[in-house]
């Protein structure tokens, strides 16, 4: 069973602080939990009723009375449109996939993409926040993997839209809590080892809104050239390059 009825209550304060904190994370009864297939760190989807559904990376786990409880912070259960308790699904199988994109556009949802020939270990290019949560992250993926073509590049992506009055926000997870076995295209590559992986992002920053950010995990010597690069390709444009200093968030 890969779901389960779940009552979403309030996280405790001060002792859940990491829930008050983070809209994308929530707790769950480990047994509860792992008997529908999760674990700690997993990503899941909660479902409000009529409403609609949010992606949530299960950041903490509590032992619970009745065990389908589900606690979050108030910007957590927000993300869904309401700041009450509510009673809702708690769904182990986060994306839906087998919905063509026209489909999950129409219908609000958040599916997941992958182009890959089955062998190839140069490059990986990723976009986790594609469709409206971080618009044209996903086009902007799909197209350096069509320049370099099949052979010297795969791409992972997922896609996520708005649904009624709930903001395609809701499908965000932080990059560096995606667990690839939430993902099933990405956890069928994941232990391929590429050589190299570039991930697209977009933010919004007040008063830097043409600023293009070179982060990531790459050494400093790597980054500067791609910033280089850049500068180069935008310099008739009011764009600006640079790259990410130690402790930018926007710096991955």
């Amino acid at each position: 069973m890969d779901s389960y009825e779940a009552s979403v209550y309030r996280a405790f304060d001060p002792e859940q602080k990491d829930l008050l904190d983070h809209e994308e994370h929530c707790s769950a009864d480990p047994e509860r939990l792992a008997a529908a297939g999760a674990e700690r760190g997993h990503q899941v989807r909660i479902q409000r009723a009529s409403i609609g559904s949010a992606l949530y990376t299960v950041s903490e786990l509590r032992p619970e009375m009745p065990d389908t409880v589900v606690r979050m912070g108030k910007d957590g259960r927000e993300r869904l449109g309401t700041s009450e308790e509510f009673e809702g699904v708690l769904d182990t199988r986060v994306t839906r996939s087998e919905l063509a994109d026209e489909e999950a556009l129409k219908s609000g949802e958040f599916v997941e993409r992958l182009q890959d020939n089955g062998s190839q270990g140069h490059l990986i290019v990723l976009a986790p926040h594609g469709g409206a949560i971080e618009p044209h992250t996903d086009e902007q993926a799909k197209h350096v993997a069509t320049r370099l073509g099949a052979r010297r590049a795969s791409v992972w992506l997922c896609r996520g839209y708005r649904s009624g009055n709930l903001s395609p926000r809701r499908w965000h997870a932080t990059s560096d809590d995606i667990d690839p076995r939430s993902f099933p295209a990405l956890h069928s590559v994941f232990g391929r080892g590429f050589a190299d992986a570039v991930s697209f992002h977009g933010f919004t920053r007040d008063g830097r809104e043409n600023e293009i950010v070179v982060g990531g995990a790459a050494k400093d010597r790597l980054k500067r050239h791609v910033a280089a690069v850049l500068t180069r390709s935008v310099m008739d444009t009011p764009l600006t390059v640079h790259v990410a200093p130690l402790g930018d968030p926007l710096g991955g």
